[in-house]
């Protein structure tokens, strides 16, 4: 595991419902780590790290348990593709895994009415004491899941989805690979941009080399200037070591809840994250 920091400063959460009246907790632990360790499912496989989270939190809360093929179909994981033009390799690669919005999607299929969930934004920065916010969550019998941009964290190659099973003070607990994430760590990877660094030297071995398809891709590939990025490196009038391009993942944490329950009525009726003023 890496180590954790301490916990950074920050602004009171908007609480729980349910949480309002009483004294917040500051931590709480649905599985211990040995517990989780020993419950907890890996991912089999290139880009199912969503699915695999989705089967952690029906584990998590006791619910039938899907087999992994159905759970990928269900938050319809995209894979990379190779030996494609640049345009395709580039595209496939803004979108390879799955979004948070399709694991909530995924989880209404799989676990049919069984199960509420919500998708909160950590981008742009809120005003939220992360701590207290996951702990409010678990204490209730939630279940969560981050999605969390791992470049800015620890300079790994994708974004990802990892279910939380416990935070505390000494940071937050996930699965997936079974560790603990200091705040400021865990920070980087909530508070990010939808943008994705793909290694330049992957980019410029595709063929064909259709650069300028890039831009009409959309309005983000265009606002990246994607094209300019991929055109000055094939010239070697740039020498980055990336090549930056949208992504179709949001930084933030998905909650869930048993449906019919007070809880899910919480996670139904919660403000959004406020927006740091000046942001």
């Amino acid at each position: 595991s890496r180590v954790a920091h301490a916990s950074s400063v920050a602004l009171p959460a908007a609480l729980p419902a349910s949480s309002a009246a009483m004294e917040e907790p500051s931590e709480f632990f649905t599985w211990s780590e040995t517990e989780a360790t020993r419950l907890a499912f890996s991912q089999s496989g290139a880009s199912i790290c969503g699915a695999t989270a989705l089967l952690n939190v029906l584990s998590a809360l006791k619910l039938p348990i899907p087999d992994i093929r159905d759970a990928d179909r269900a938050v319809k994981t995209n894979a990379r593709k190779c030996n494609v033009s640049v345009s395709e390799y580039l595209a496939a690669r803004s979108v390879a895994g799955t979004t948070a919005e399709a694991i909530v999607e995924g989880c209404a299929v799989v676990a049919d009415k069984a199960l509420a969930s919500r998708f909160f934004d950590f981008y742009p920065p809120r005003e939220v004491d992360l701590q207290r916010w996951l702990a409010g969550w678990l204490a209730q019998g939630c279940s969560a899941v981050g999605t969390i941009n791992t470049q800015r964290m620890y300079g790994a190659d994708y974004w990802h989805h990892q279910m939380i099973h416990g935070v505390s003070s000494k940071g937050v607990f996930v699965t997936n690979g079974v560790e603990v994430l200091g705040f400021r760590e865990i920070e980087l990877g909530l508070v990010s941009p939808s943008e994705l660094l793909i290694r330049a030297s992957d980019a410029l071995g595709c063929r064909p080399f259709d650069a300028e398809a890039c831009d009409a891709m959309g309005e983000a590939w265009a606002r990246l200037g994607v094209a300019r990025q991929l055109l000055e490196l094939q010239s070697g009038a740039s020498q980055e070591e990336f090549v930056r391009i949208p992504a179709a993942y949001k930084g933030g944490i998905t909650i869930f809840a048993k449906a019919g329950t007070p809880e899910a009525e919480n996670l139904r009726s919660a403000p959004e994250l406020p927006v740091q003023s000046g942001t």
